[in-house]
């Protein structure tokens, strides 16, 4: 968060915002609070006309939709990160924590949630800018964040848990109107893959948005994959945790 906060420390920040913060909490007569987030950014467009660095965080060069791999100073340094097959250089990034902290400082669940780290109505994502060799982004993509939390926050921020990331899925096929039967495919278990409960999902969507000359890619995921099992093979009554794939990616790419 760009400004006189910025210039202070976390805990200081807090202190200096809280009072400039607290009519912004209240509904229906404050001004509307935002941060900048993936949506923020210009596909087609150069790194001058992106958002300021000041309004992120947490740069680093990406891993295809995974944990951050060299810290980065902002879009600039977007060449340090080795190119993806297609020539893109990924910069990870993670969004401004200015409000959450605050809303900390107050103990303001609601907005602790609005405001929790790197998330997309309520689900936890890695997101990142994709950049050619001439500094133009022609992609932006999120990922659902697979990472286990290991903050030891007094209040928590009530956020979707693993289990439920394909869901974020349904959410951006009905954002970006894809249609299940015109725009995805769905593959059978492979070898060893097996459903969750009655829920088995492998699905892949493209499709062309001409009208602002983009793709979208979407992937979603919710199945097991071989040797993972709802129970403990060695106890069958015995229910296991996490061993499933629950995931939703979505690319959104630049047409020529």
């Amino acid at each position: 968060m760009p400004g006189l906060c910025s210039h202070a420390g976390r805990s200081v920040r807090a202190v200096l915002c809280a009072a400039t913060f607290l009519s912004a909490l209240v509904p229906a007569t404050a001004q509307q609070m935002r941060r900048a987030t993936i949506w923020d950014l210009k596909l087609g467009e150069p790194i001058a006309a992106q958002p300021s660095p000041n309004e992120f965080r947490g740069f680093a060069c990406g891993s295809n939709g995974g944990a951050p791999r060299q810290p980065l100073t902002g879009w600039r340094d977007f060449a340090r990160c080795r190119a993806e097959p297609d020539g893109l250089h990924e910069v990870y990034f993670e969004y401004d924590d200015e409000l959450e902290y605050i809303a900390r400082a107050r103990d303001a669940d609601r907005e602790i949630t609005r405001w929790a780290g790197t998330t997309e109505v309520a689900f936890p994502v890695v997101v990142s800018a994709l950049f050619d060799k001439t500094g133009v982004l022609r992609a932006i993509r999120m990922v659902t964040d697979a990472r286990p939390e290991h903050r030891n926050d007094i209040t928590e921020a009530n956020l979707r848990k693993r289990a439920d990331a394909y869901m974020l899925g349904g959410i951006m096929a009905a954002r970006f109107d894809i249609v299940t039967a015109r725009d995805c495919t769905s593959s059978p278990p492979a070898e060893g893959e097996s459903a969750v409960g009655a829920l088995f999902i492998k699905q892949s969507c493209e499709m062309n948005d001409a009208a602002n000359a983009r793709k979208i890619i979407l992937r979603v995921s919710f199945y097991r994959k071989p040797g993972q099992s709802g129970t403990n093979p060695q106890l069958p009554t015995q229910l296991t945790e996490g061993q499933f794939e629950s995931s939703a990616r979505l690319e959104i790419r630049k047409i020529n």
